[in-house]
């Protein structure tokens, strides 16, 4: 089930001349550098969530707080949710060119105990997956 969809853009500096645009795109940012994921992700999610190529100055990062930290100390791009807390000094611009990221709940159909049914409508309901 979707549980929601969530607009994404580029995380920059708040003094990037990209900050200050409405919008921008992937292909307008071309020659930057990206954030890349580990070497094993999936390549379907590693696309939609990154734009770097397999060049070895693209840095590697695991977790959204190393994302956030490698935009802010030199400038790496980072695609996240808008919405997202960012640190100070830095800003979320939408991507034009990215289609909403779905939050999804799956659940085997075959089995579905209360406890799942309940979460997932509780999920339904709130339109997110915490508390």
């Amino acid at each position: 089930a979707t549980i929601r969809t969530d607009r994404v853009g580029v995380v920059v500096a708040a003094a990037d001349p990209v900050a200050r645009q409405e919008s921008t795109t992937v292909a307008a940012l071309a020659g930057r550098t990206w954030i890349r994921l580990p070497d094993g992700t999936d390549p379907v999610w590693s696309a939609y969530w990154t734009a770097a190529d397999d060049r070895p100055h693209h840095p590697v990062v695991r977790t959204i707080q190393e994302c956030l930290r490698t935009a802010a100390w030199n400038g790496t791009l980072v695609i996240a949710p808008l919405g997202q807390v960012l640190p100070d000094g830095l800003v979320c611009v939408p991507l034009a060119d990215r289609p909403p990221s779905r939050v999804v709940l799956a659940w085997r159909q075959d089995d579905p105990s209360r406890l799942v049914r309940s979460f997932a409508s509780l999920a339904r309901r709130t339109g997110r997956l915490g508390a």
